[in-house]
């Protein structure tokens, strides 16, 4: 291979991230993420992962999907225990409420409006 070559990969790479930097709005550094809770539920998949800067995603797929792009992206969410000692992690988008909840089975994710409960998915419900 070149140095013409292999100078474009790299600009290509590097022009890549720049891209996912901006239209996401954060470092590139962020981008790598550890995957802390997943759900298949009955048309949705959803992950929770914690980026590298220790923020927090929430990803939903509706199914069917290739899992290449996601159909909602959320940033900036929060966990904690609830009284029953599950894991909830919480995301807002506008008047909408996202809870994807670690429980002794196989976890569920809830979705609320205006702080009314709309939806209730159960993982394994597939």
């Amino acid at each position: 291979m070149n140095a013409k070559a292999i100078s474009a990969i790299l600009a290509t790479a590097t022009g890549t991230a720049s891209i996912l930097t901006a239209i996401l709005g954060m470092p590139s550094s962020a981008l790598a993420n550890t995957r802390v809770f997943s759900c298949s539920a009955k048309n949705v998949y959803v992950e929770v992962s914690r980026l590298n800067n220790g923020g927090l995603r929430y990803a939903a797929y509706n199914i069917p999907t290739t899992l290449n792009r996601p159909n909602l992206l959320l940033n900036g969410g929060t966990v904690r225990r609830n009284q029953n000692g599950e894991v909830v992690y919480r995301f807002r988008n506008a008047n909408f409420l996202y809870a994807a909840v670690q429980d002794q089975g196989y976890g569920k994710v809830l979705v609320y409006k205006n702080n009314r409960l709309i939806g209730t998915n159960y993982c394994g419900d597939v």
